[in-house]
């Protein structure tokens, strides 16, 4: 089942990736190289036709949907403008001004220039695909001419858009359309009595300004005008144009009740008919529909449909499909109005079919819930910011009310305090200092400013470097304290504390305000102190060091005059007890000699009687110099290693005293050592530049509350081992007086690690 499972997930990768490649070779195919695609795009009427600007955004829109790089020419026939032959003609002179643009396709719209374009006899037209759309009524004989024309019609469905007008005024409407001789006017009226054959809606035809038929009796011409039992359908067309302009305002205008105009196509004669129109205009074909022409709508292929079909029939082209293989097809239709055609009528919104399209619906209408709910969302988050807003207003003010009252309570305090002792305030205006007048007054001076140069004179001479980095920083300060000593009144300097900081006004200029207050008495009652807690130290450090001394002394003392006493008085000691009690009388003679030297040394290191020849010496050779010394006298049962450096490093020195202190730690380390080892080894940290030389030994160890008291002086951690317990602490002034510290690493049990940390030399 694994092998299954991962061969199967290969086998989806690997088709995965042909997938990839095979569409990204259709694309490359579609458009090679990237190139532009010529297409030429011909309208019907004049390019200052309001729906045009959105139509030619639709064409462009869809082909780089489609992501086909259009390059896009476009004519306008202005079909209002010419006769017949005049547009033939017209057509014909716009194709050969193309030169050497030659297009691959051709999108032509709307009867007129559909019809103008197939019969210029221009080549382009024979062999250039064509895509023809929004045509009510092709001519089809002319369209059999060609085998590289294809598109959609729109075949206006004049029941449909009737009954359409009817649901709107629940009432049989009298329905007018306006018409002429030409050959679209022809193929609109035989259309329509075809449609309308098969109802009971009445069609009548007439001349503006000519008189209705005498046969028809008074009754009927009443019923007529009325619409009583049906639906009308008045065809109007122009013989007299003097005579029809006023027949048509007249049956356009307030007068004429329940008539409502059809537009079935669009030139001279219809435009802007849908505004002139005191009752609802309605139309049967896309043209001007949602374009300020003040038609409510109908039932008819909507623009962007329109624009689909025939951008999709031209991408076909593109991609190498013949027209001769595309049939042509009836668009699809569907009800659409005008928002604010609707609007201007009043008509009710409700009367729509479900499926009817709204153009130029506003927002707020085409999302009303939405609208309604985010209105409301905003209402109550308008209402609850409001709230909040007085909320945090009140609470704003009931804190500082609270804050102006304490802010008085600070003040009376602080002014009771001021009061009561030698405390004064001082701000800086300008540069000057300014200081209260209380202050002179207590001088018995009077009142004056200082500069900063006057300033700096007042203060004593160890003082002023410190003042003038201070006012550099004052800019910088938030709340600051300092302590000068100050001869203002030039009988001697006394110390005051001066406490400031930096604000900002309501201007936005900083502005330096502080107290100042004289501690003098708070200094000779430090310095008072100070000097009592030295002569405590001292006579504490003495009482210590002849405690320790007398301990120390008495100890060997003892032993020397007790032995010494027996040796005298006892005639009868043996030989052998004669030399233990000589032996034990010059051990202690010379315990007693190093403790002497060791105070001796010790306070000459500390009183700094005592000199240290520096010189440079190499880390190795101090450590195999070292080794060499005390390799006899480490006891055969522990091992004594050495380690050094791979690189040799200098440091500056006094090789006896450093000597003095590695011998203190090895004889500490054998002392307290009875298994194991004894190493006495090196490091270099290149990083500090600073190199370690160490006594590392496996002993008892020394417990960690105990790390700080043993370079204590007569310091012993056993009080029955042998020892003055000074070596620990001369070693320490000594490393001190080198420039070098100790560290150690102890742990009971496991032993301990004495570290001297000196400087390399560069």
């Amino acid at each position: 089942m694994g092998f299954i499972s991962v061969y199967t997930f290969k086998y989806t990768i690997i088709r995965l990736i042909l997938c990839s490649l095979i569409g990204i070779e259709l694309l490359v195919a579609c458009n090679p190289k990237g190139e532009d695609r010529r297409v030429l795009v011909i309208h019907s009427f004049e390019e200052a036709y309001s729906a045009y600007p959105d139509f030619n955004k639709m064409i462009s829109g869809q082909f780089k949907k489609a992501h086909i790089n259009a390059d896009i020419k476009t004519l306008y026939l202005d079909c209002h403008t010419y006769e017949e032959q005049a547009e033939l003609d017209w057509m014909y002179l716009q194709l050969d001004s193309l030169g050497d643009w030659i297009p691959e396709v051709i999108l032509v719209n709307e009867d007129q220039a559909t019809y103008s374009l197939l019969k210029c006899g221009h080549r382009l037209v024979k062999e250039t695909p064509v895509v023809f759309a929004g045509v009510n009524y092709p001519n089809w004989t002319l369209i059999k001419q060609f085998t590289n024309v294809t598109g959609f019609y729109d075949a206006p469905d004049y029941i449909t858009n009737i009954k359409f007008i009817e649901r709107f005024f629940q009432r049989k409407p009298r329905v007018m359309l306006l018409q002429e001789e030409t050959y679209l006017d022809r193929q609109i009226k035989a259309d329509l009595r075809k449609q309308l054959s098969t109802t009971k809606i009445k069609i009548y035809e007439s001349n503006i300004g000519e008189p209705e038929p005498p046969r028809r009796t008074l009754k009927q011409k009443m019923e007529f005008r009325a619409g009583l039992d049906s639906t009308v359908v008045t065809i109007k067309s122009f013989h007299d144009t003097s005579v029809g302009s006023a027949g048509i305002i007249w049956n356009l205008g307030r007068y004429v009740n329940n008539s409502h105009y059809l537009q079935t196509k669009r030139d001279y004669i219809t435009v802007n008919v849908g505004n002139f129109s005191y009752n609802s205009s309605f139309s049967a074909i896309n043209e001007a529909v949602g374009y300020g022409e003040n038609l409510i709508g109908g039932y008819f292929t909507p623009l962007h449909v329109q624009v689909e079909d025939e951008v999709g029939a031209a991408i076909q082209i593109l991609k190498g499909k013949h027209p001769s293989d595309m049939s042509i097809q009836e668009s699809k239709k569907t009800y659409v109005v005008d928002w604010k055609a609707l609007r201007n009528d009043n008509l009710d919104v409700s009367l729509l079919p479900s499926d009817c399209e709204i153009l130029n619906q506003p927002f707020y209408e085409r999302y009303k819930a939405l609208s309604l709910w985010v209105g409301s969302i905003l209402l109550m988050t308008v209402v609850a910011l409001f709230a909040w807003l007085i909320y945090i207003y009140r609470r704003e003010t009931r804190r500082k009310k609270n804050a102006l009252h304490e802010l008085k309570n600070e003040k009376e305090s602080l002014a009771l305090a001021i009061s009561g002792g030698n405390i004064y305030v001082w701000k800086r205006v300008d540069e000057y200092f300014v200081i209260e007048d209380a202050f002179w007054k207590s001088m018995g001076l009077l009142p004056h400013k200082f500069t900063t140069e006057g300033f700096l004179e007042i203060l004593s001479p160890e003082h002023r470097r410190t003042f003038l980095k201070n006012e550099y920083k004052l800019h910088y300060a938030g709340t600051r304290m300092a302590k000068y000593q100050c001869n203002f009144d030039g009988k001697g300097y006394q110390w005051w504390e001066f406490r400031y900081s930096i604000t900002e006004d309501a201007k936005g200029e900083l502005s330096l305000l502080g107290m100042m207050l004289n501690i003098q008495e708070v200094k000779d009652r430090e310095q008072e102190l100070i000097e009592a807690r030295e002569l405590a130290e001292k006579a504490e450090l003495k009482q210590s060091f002849l405690a320790n001394m007398s301990h120390e002394i008495r100890t060997p003392l003892n032993a020397i005059v007790g032995f010494s006493n027996i040796l005298a008085a006892d005639e009868a000691l043996t030989e052998e007890e004669r030399c233990d009690y000589i032996d034990s009388i010059n051990r202690n003679s010379d315990l007693l000699l190093n403790l002497v030297n060791d105070i001796l040394e010790l306070s000459r290191i500390e009183s700094g009687f005592m000199t240290f020849e520096l010189v440079a010496c190499g880390v190795n050779q101090i450590i195999d110099e070292n080794f060499d010394t005390y390799k006899v006298l480490v006891p055969e049962q522990l091992g004594f290693l050495k380690e050094t450096l791979d690189n040799d490093v200098v440091v500056y020195v006094d090789k006896n005293r450093l000597a003095q202190v590695i011998g203190n730690f090895v004889n500490n380390a054998i002392k307290f050592t009875k298994s194991g080892y004894i190493k006495l080894g090196s490091a270099y940290d290149l990083d500090t530049r600073q190199v370690s030389i160490y006594v590392e030994d496996t002993g008892k160890g020394i417990p960690k509350e105990e790390h700080q008291m043993i370079f204590n002086r007569f310091y012993k951690q056993d009080e029955f081992t042998q020892g003055t317990g000074l070596g620990l602490s001369i070693s320490k002034v000594i490393i001190d007086k080198l420039g070098g510290r100790i560290d150690l690493y102890s742990e009971p049990g496991k032993g301990s690690r004495f570290t001297v940390i000196l400087p390399a030399m560069q």
